[in-house]
């Protein structure tokens, strides 16, 4: 990508395949059983030249484009270009596009919670704009005001966070690439021209578009960059090491742009590791964990009140691609029209039986049902609430999704929802956390909130979205 120095005025057969295998027991239970058999079936990668490919697969991919005065593109392009073929390698993927500073440091709370849950092989892919200041590398987020060197620390994303989040959460095997150093038409010249070298803890492989100090390029009429467009016809070659993938990169970048830009590499593996191994073929997509599609902003009500309902659906982000649809009767809901309200809400909360053919579909993991009845609420995270609600409502073409504070709140007095008798019920919404009301309780939020709105019996709270512990219910409206 570019990274010219940083002109800123404002930035803004009845046989498994080998990644068959891996898709098999990633989808047989929770993220945390994951541990539970990963010792055992890493004897099934001995088969496949002592590498690390049977463990499991994490990836975050970013593409920022859209900045105000300087916007590129193709790394959005490239993103979710790059996002599917590492889908269809069997990495579970978290996809951002056209991030801001808090969606960027969000998704890499995510990734650092499902890494550390998952281990196995870590990868983050960014493309963008990147600079570097003093040696140090800043990855640019959407919508940010940099006028002078010293707000490049604050208003940028440190690219060395990604490794330390990678270590902290205890991954052996980690893979960077950096498609971040495109030429900036800024006004004028900020930090040093093209990334720093960045030194990565043992077992990392980072991989830069172009060498230190130098800039790449964003493919001019082309759909992707130079390098990713290399990095997409290489990394599903079966046979190919990880070091010979890269290699192959460079010498197709090396010779589109005549020289002018030479990919760069920095290791510190200790064994070899494959996207695709020489006795595997590619399997059908293992879906990722949150795929994200930013949703539009919802118009703020004049009147925020606890009790109202509101004007604006949600704009959840979509799930994955999934099998063939069962019939829509089978993924019905137990629905209650609220009266005067205008929507139904589901009576019980989503039940784990329901949400693991949601699971199925997608190739995600589920809770297990161990000791659990198929009726008890799924307990899931945010992102995965609302991805289900997306999915229903493409199986069955009618209109589902969170409900917001405020409509959970109007259902509950309106006896609409049968809850647990102890009031142990804990469940999302989809609007943003206040202590306040301030007209926030009766909308969606229009992007990942640090703070969800979560509501229960007859008290309210606050939660991190990432916490996986929480039941949910839906709307429908017309």
């Amino acid at each position: 990508m570019h990274c010219n120095p940083l002109k800123i005025s404002s930035l803004n057969d009845g046989h498994m395949n080998f990644v068959q295998v891996v898709r098999f027991w990633i989808g047989r239970g929770r993220r945390p059983k994951l541990r539970s058999w990963a010792g055992g079936f890493g004897l099934i990668l001995l088969a496949f030249a002592g590498t690390v490919l049977a463990e499991p697969r994490t990836a975050l991919v970013i593409g920022n484009g859209a900045y105000r005065d300087a916007p590129l593109r193709n790394p959005v392009n490239d993103a979710r270009d790059m996002a599917a073929k590492l889908r269809e390698l069997g990495f579970q993927v978290i996809e951002r596009f056209d991030a801001d500073r808090q969606t960027m440091r969000m998704a890499l709370r995510e990734f650092e919670q499902q890494l550390s849950q998952r281990r196995g092989v870590g990868l983050f892919y960014y493309a963008g704009h990147g600079v570097q200041l003093k040696g140090q590398n800043y990855l640019i987020p959407v919508g940010v005001d940099i006028h002078q060197e010293f707000e490049i620390p604050d208003e940028g994303v440190d690219a060395d966070a990604v490794l330390r989040a990678m270590e902290a959460a205890g991954n052996g095997f980690n893979i960077v690439i950096l498609d971040a150093c495109r030429n900036n038409p800024f006004v004028r010249s900020l930090g040093s021209r093209g990334l720093a070298r960045m030194d990565g803890p043992v077992g990392t492989f980072i991989a830069y578009a172009t060498g230190p100090g130098a800039v790449s390029q964003d493919g001019g009429g082309n759909r992707n960059s130079p390098y990713t467009r290399h990095l997409l016809q290489t990394i599903g070659t079966p046979g190919l090491s990880l070091e010979q993938v890269f290699k192959q990169v460079l010498i197709g970048v090396e010779q589109e742009t005549g020289g002018t830009q030479i990919p760069w590499v920095a290791s510190s593996l200790r064994g070899d590791f494959y996207f695709l191994p020489a006795t595997a073929s590619a399997a059908p997509p293992l879906v990722g964990s949150s795929p994200q599609t930013p949703p539009a902003t919802p118009a703020p009500s004049s009147e925020p009140r606890a009790g109202a309902t509101p004007t604006d659906g949600p704009a959840p982000n979509p799930a994955a691609p999934e099998t063939p649809a069962r019939p829509a009767a089978v993924e019905s809901l137990d629905m209650a029209p609220v009266p005067g309200a205008g929507f139904a809400i589901s009576r019980h909360a989503v039940g784990l039986d329901a949400y693991r053919r949601f699971a199925d579909a997608t190739g995600r993991g589920a809770p297990s049902l161990a000791g659990a009845k198929p009726s008890d609420p799924a307990r899931v995270t945010w992102q995965e609430a609302m991805d289900y609600a997306a999915w229903l409502a493409r199986r069955t073409g009618q209109s589902y999704r969170l409900p917001t504070e405020a409509e959970w709140e109007y259902a509950a007095r309106a006896d609409a929802l049968i809850l647990e008798p102890e009031g142990q019920d804990r469940e999302w919404t989809c609007s943003e956390y206040r202590q306040d009301y301030d007209g926030q309780e009766q909308r969606c939020a229009s992007r990942l909130p640090e703070t969800v709105a979560i509501r229960g019996g007859r008290w309210r709270a606050g939660a991190d979205p990432l916490s996986d512990d929480l039941g949910f219910r839906l709307v429908r409206t017309p």
